[in-house]
């Protein structure tokens, strides 16, 4: 069976079986007896842990019940600095990735991924975003004065508060008293990028000991 094929009877892209085969990113064990089904064969066959005569008679598993997950990228803060990331084809871009629900990333998934972004620095602190934790930003939202936003100005990438004034200026605000607000002029908004709306943080530290 070809690759596109196989992709249509999972209802996956074929980019992403081939991202399968090649171990780029993990199988989830109800895609794996989604494969095994549609090709006539056990999961204990497809993993390949059993002789190919035992394939036929082994019953298939019934496919357990989880929510559809996206495989979603990971990047550091600084990754859209300079002029070299290519966001239309951001999936080549990063080696990090980390499974997310369908319906959990704030608003719509198309016309592209929402990504998680690493945060780096204290200037968010205010908001409960701390160093070192994930942000999940949905680039298909509109921001609204108001939002927290990842943005790039000045070739630096960061996460702030966004707040738009009538005189055509915006004002990127931290969520921490030691740090200033950055403010942009309104002849040179044109060199805002806003890269999407934060819609969750998900704070990845370790538990402190409590004894």
């Amino acid at each position: 069976m070809k690759r596109p094929e196989l992709a249509r009877l999972i209802d996956v892209d074929p980019n992403t079986l081939y991202r399968y085969e090649i171990g780029s990113i993990g199988v989830k064990d109800a895609m794996k007896h989604k494969i095994a089904r549609a090709l006539g064969v056990s999961v204990g066959y497809l993993m390949g842990g059993l002789e190919k005569d035992s394939r036929a008679s082994e019953p298939l598993e019934p496919e357990p019940i989880v929510p559809p997950q996206l495989y979603l990228p990971v990047l550091n803060q600084e990754a859209c600095a300079g002029n070299g990331f290519d966001w239309s084809n951001v999936e080549t871009e990063v080696k990090e990735w980390m499974p997310w629900p369908i319906g959990e990333s704030g608003g719509p998934v198309g016309p592209r991924k929402p990504y998680f972004v690493r945060v780096e620095g204290e200037s968010m602190i205010g908001a409960n975003i701390d160093d070192g934790c994930l942000i999940l930003v949905n680039p298909n939202l509109e921001v609204r004065s108001g939002d927290i936003a990842y943005v790039k100005w000045n070739d630096r990438c960061s996460v702030k508060g966004i707040l738009f004034y009538q005189d055509g200026r915006v004002e990127l605000r931290p969520a921490n008293s030691n740090f200033k607000s950055i403010w942009i002029a309104k002849n040179e908004i044109e060199y805002l990028e806003i890269l999407g709306k934060v819609v969750r943080w998900l704070n990845m530290g370790v538990p402190k000991s409590i004894f």
